[in-house]
């Protein structure tokens, strides 16, 4: 689908840069004046620079487009987050082989799975935003269980306080 439009964006740029040239030839030898008149036009400095910026403007949008990168990025989140959980899945099977780094392991994930979608394979700065999801994701769930923790032993000291306080009027001292 990409290709496609890509394909299109190319071919309608060519149109607009060969669109007066091709007029002047179809005029024919009749109207010679036409032909002097839109070459003359066309191939005054302005007229190739304006020809030169439209190119640069549409290699530019084809190469370097936020267009591409917006949804490149969404999926290399959504790829991240999908491999952390499947690394963590599988070296939660199998707690005494948990050596490896699951790191690396997800950035395998992901770039296989890029691949097999027909994406070209992750560049180096893709490469370290997944590793740094893999971070953030990691420490969210770290950052979770200690919270939960503290809940825990908070609830377990004021249910001790409570038990310990009521109860001492009615069990027996020695």
């Amino acid at each position: 689908m990409k290709h496609r439009k890509a394909l299109i964006r190319s071919a309608v740029l060519g149109v607009l840069l060969a669109a007066p040239l091709a007029l002047a030839q179809a005029a024919g030898g009749a109207a010679g004046g036409i032909l002097d008149t839109i070459l003359s036009s066309v191939l005054t400095p302005g007229g190739i620079a304006t020809g030169l910026g439209v190119l640069a403007a549409g290699v530019g949008l084809f190469w370097g487009g936020e267009w591409l990168s917006e949804r490149r990025k969404r999926r290399i989140a959504l790829a991240a987050f999908h491999a952390f959980n499947i690394v963590e899945d599988i070296a939660a099977e199998d707690p005494a082989d948990n050596g490896w780094d699951k790191a690396a392991r997800g950035l395998q994930v992901v770039d296989e799975w890029f691949r097999a979608n027909g994406w070209r394979p992750l560049k180096p700065h893709e490469q370290a935003v997944v590793k740094l999801s893999f971070s953030a994701i990691h420490g969210e769930q770290k950052a979770a269980q200690k919270a939960s923790q503290a809940r825990d032993a908070d609830a377990l000291a004021a249910a001790h306080a409570v038990t310990s306080s009521g109860l001492a009027p009615v069990l027996a001292r020695p």
